[in-house]
């Protein structure tokens, strides 16, 4: 069983799917009401590599979805592999594409503390 408690609204998570694909997401709740037992997500993301740089980014994990809607999307527990907290890089990465927020860094914090 799909155990989320470890989990709040609004927390960055990431999934890995039966099909293979490794899905980063804000958890919105878990619905043990349903009969398949779904998993409520917003903003779903995938885990690429940029082909010009070589490097991980994130693309939205369903073309179709408005980058802009904030609705839920559902993911039957019976696809989840696994569920886990990502990287502090990869969370900053997905909140700043998601949000625009940029998470400040330790050398943008440290010239505003006073010495």
């Amino acid at each position: 069983m799909l155990v989320t408690s470890n989990y709040k609204k609004n927390d960055i998570i990431g999934l890995k799917l039966s099909t293979g694909e490794e899905v980063v997401a804000r958890f919105d709740k878990f619905d043990s009401s349903t009969k398949d037992k779904t998993l409520e997500i917003v903003k779903p993301t995938v885990l690429t590599l940029n082909p010009q740089t070589g490097q991980a980014m994130l693309i939205p994990w369903l073309m179709s979805l408005d980058v802009h809607n904030t609705d839920s999307v559902s993911v039957s527990q019976e696809q989840i592999v696994a569920m886990y907290k990502p990287s502090k890089g990869i969370a900053d990465v997905y909140m700043k594409g998601s949000s625009g927020i940029a998470m400040p860094t330790a050398n943008d914090v440290a010239g505003l503390i006073k010495q």
